[in-house]
């Protein structure tokens, strides 16, 4: 754990009352009591390498400002959580990913679980990648989630940028289901959705949930059918630029007709109750290209609900 760095003291946020906890009130002491670890990736140079705006690298502390602040869900329990910090800048970005994806693998063998805060998408596949070696049963297919607005199935030759995670791990000889939510078809080639495709990948892009004149998700539940009946592990990545753009101001890149968050609360309470989410990432959140703290805010409320054990 040592190529992270604790968390600045001042963003476990208290009111210092009792009877007004903080979930920076809550953050355990020592990791082995916790039931989910969270982790920090301020780094955006994967979203540098593929041309996209910078900013990311302040996201996870932005996001536990918020986080810390709320307050423990009234009628649910809370899990137990520490907060293993950020990772250091050291090393190339291939380096950065392989200490990050061995943390999270080490955190889920321990039958913990992972909240991971970017940083730029690219961190994906460090989650994905220690996910994936940590799911134990091969008689249980593991499933894992993009949502957003890009496939981010670009061929790494040119660098490990935010948009190759999905390729590296499609590359990967382990199998695993894997699901595309959200994905804009103004901003994808026709060679990536093919590659896609190709690898069994379902995708459900925004022109299909806009036009489908049902609900996120009774589009989604049609969609996916049986693979949403089995209690499967599952690493959930969420690129805060799936949303749409006032509600993800601060990312990367994004787009007006992306997913609304009521749309998107009752999807993701049924995907943390159906399925055994070990992993949930949230990316590309940049506080500086944001007016009003709106992507920040929005990922923290995402983490908050993962926090707390699905009702």
């Amino acid at each position: 754990m040592n190529a992270f760095a604790p968390p600045d003291p001042s963003l476990l946020f208290s009111r210092h009352d009792p009877s007004d906890p903080r979930l920076g009130d809550r953050v355990a002491k020592s990791a082995q009591d916790a039931d989910v670890a969270i982790v920090g990736y301020p780094d955006d140079e994967g979203i540098h390498i593929n041309g996209g705006r910078l900013g990311a690298k302040a996201g996870p502390d932005a996001i536990r400002n918020w986080l810390y602040r709320m307050t423990p869900h009234p009628k649910m329990a809370a899990r137990c959580f520490c907060d293993l910090g950020n990772l250091k800048a050291q090393g190339d970005l291939n380096q950065r990913h392989t200490e990050a994806a061995s943390t999270v693998e080490d955190v889920l063998l321990k039958k913990q679980r992972v909240l991971a805060l970017g940083g730029g998408n690219d961190y994906a596949y460090a989650d994905g990648l220690g996910f994936l070696r940590a799911c134990g049963d091969p008689k249980i297919k593991p499933v894992i989630v993009n949502v957003d607005a890009h496939l981010d199935v670009r061929d790494p030759a040119k660098g490990l940028s935010s948009g190759t995670p999905f390729f590296r791990l499609l590359e990967l000889n382990q199998e695993f289901d894997f699901v595309e939510l959200g994905i804009q078809t103004l901003c994808n080639s026709r060679a990536h959705w093919q590659y896609v495709e190709a690898k069994g990948g379902h995708i459900i892009a925004m022109d299909e949930i806009l036009q489908s004149g049902t609900s996120l998700v009774e589009c989604v539940t049609s969609r996916l059918g049986d693979l949403l009946l089995k209690a499967r592990p599952a690493f959930l990545a969420i690129d805060i630029d799936a949303f749409a753009y006032p509600f993800a101001e601060g990312s990367s890149a994004p787009w007006p007709l992306g997913l609304l968050p009521h749309d998107f609360y009752p999807l993701l309470a049924l995907l943390l109750k159906r399925w055994d989410v070990r992993v949930m990432g949230i990316y590309e959140v940049s506080p500086s290209l944001s007016q009003g703290h709106a992507s920040a805010k929005l990922a923290a409320q995402w983490a908050h609900m993962f926090l707390h054990e699905p009702g």
